[in-house]
């Protein structure tokens, strides 16, 4: 792994029209195509993020294959660039907060057990931004569709354990697949929703991508998921409004035809689907009677300002259950409370940055698929506001991939290319090779 030598800037392509410094490089590493290990660890990272929803047994066989491949990134002529070094500097203090708040727990199995899956979850963060680094446009296109593939798998698991009432697939009468729960289920679909998007305005098998985006939409709505579903609209809705924002009127077109075969989709499921419609009645609501109250979802963000303030280092995994039926549902406020000030500040940081480097990646590469990671991290941050999502996989997925994106690599691929070609007498003409559209 190459971390030596000063740090060095390129002068690259940072847009169309202009030049710019690349994100700085701890180390020279060639620019011409990955080696052959570097291709083994690509197929091991898509082969995980193809399996990720698999989760049934402890620990996954999902975690192992991750794992394979972030060894394997780091024995092939790895990029250190200064965003991953910071990225890595900003999770392992989160994580040996986390280890330093809960050792005087250990003895606990439980808490044992979620040290070691959280530290699995982050693992899978750090191994997204390394592979990640080296990618090019066309890695980031095999990810994207694998990643739909992977939701498509997961969705169709839903559906059916809602439809055929299987118990191992729901939770609470709730689609969830093979994951945790209906709300980690909910916020997985997202990403392949948006990719989705993307695919349909890039043209294309529109065939194939509208009906994953369909599938992928049923198994969201069976999740009833009141934060994924209100993410995937706002953050859809916002996407969408992008990739159409040179022609708003036929969008609104679009969108009209699209919100009324959502609307005909879920009067249909509430007429064929037993139970469907008293489940729509029941979590079509803002609060639920858990949410209030003095110990409801709300009123606990309240309580933990107290132990926040109290207990700098943190009150540890699961001290918090003790005292109370339901945990925090907030990932800011649980890194603050259980795992301490310095955790919570090390995540504040990773929030602010993470979000100025999707800025910035998208203004040096103009790059939509790149814009889809961005916004895909967004949707499930949002959903990890109201729940307790230190574990979830797609989460930490979705922020080692905006850390770990080089702008050098995507742009080379974005800006046409020129190459010489002989006219129809003979002569030599100089001809660019068209950009692929993107958006519609």
């Amino acid at each position: 792994m190459n971390v030596a030598g000063p740090i060095r800037h390129r002068l690259v392509p940072a847009g169309p029209g202009r030049t710019g410094p690349a994100a700085p490089v701890l180390a020279a590493v060639p620019m011409v195509g990955p080696p052959r290990l570097r291709k083994v660890t690509n197929l091991a990272y898509l082969s995980a993020v193809l399996a990720i929803n698999f989760t049934l047994t402890r620990p996954s066989p999902v975690d192992i294959m991750f794992v394979t491949a972030l060894v394997l990134s780091l024995v092939s002529r790895q990029m250190i660039t200064r965003n991953i070094f910071i990225f890595v500097t900003l999770i392992l203090t989160w994580l040996g907060s986390l280890y330093v708040s809960s050792i005087a727990l250990i003895s606990n199995p439980e808490v044992t057990y979620y040290m070691v899956k959280i530290s699995f979850a982050v693992s899978i963060g750090l191994c997204s931004s390394l592979v990640a680094a080296h990618w090019n446009e066309l890695d980031l296109d095999r990810f994207l569709k694998t990643y739909i593939a992977s939701n498509c798998i997961a969705a169709m698991l839903g559906v059916t354990g809602f439809l055929l009432g299987i118990e191992e697939l729901m939770w609470d009468g709730r689609a969830k697949g093979f994951l945790d729960d209906p709300n980690m289920y909910g916020a997985f679909l997202l990403p392949g929703i948006l990719a989705s998007m993307y695919y349909l305005a890039a043209g294309g098998r529109r065939l194939l991508y509208g009906a994953a985006l369909a599938l992928l939409s049923l198994g969201l709505l069976m999740s009833f998921s009141r934060a994924a579903i209100v993410a995937a609209l706002l953050w859809g809705g916002a996407y969408y409004l992008f990739l159409n924002r040179r022609n708003l009127p036929r969008a609104a077109g679009y969108a009209a035809l699209g919100i009324l075969a959502l609307a005909l989709l879920v009067a249909a499921s509430t007429i064929l689907i037993d139970g469907m419609a008293d489940k729509l009645a029941d979590r079509s609501t803002v609060a639920k009677p858990y949410d209030l109250g003095h110990d409801g979802r709300y009123g606990r963000y309240a309580l933990s300002i107290g132990y926040i303030l109290e207990n700098p280092f943190g009150l540890g995994l699961l001290t918090w259950d003790m005292s109370y039926d339901e945990p925090i549902h907030n990932i800011l406020l649980s890194s603050f409370m259980n795992y301490g000030w310095v955790a919570g500040l090390a995540f504040v940081l990773l929030l602010v940055f993470t979000v100025a480097i999707s800025l910035s990646n998208y203004r040096a590469t103009q790059n939509p698929a790149g814009l889809v990671v961005s916004v895909a991290w967004l949707a499930i941050v949002s959903c990890a506001f109201l729940h307790e999502a230190e574990r979830w996989r797609h989460l930490w997925l979705f922020t080692g991939l905006v850390w770990g994106l080089n702008a050098r690599h995507l742009v080379a691929t974005q800006q046409p290319t020129t190459k010489r070609r002989v006219g129809r007498r003979g002569e030599p003409q100089s001809a660019a090779i068209p950009q692929r559209r993107a958006a519609a």
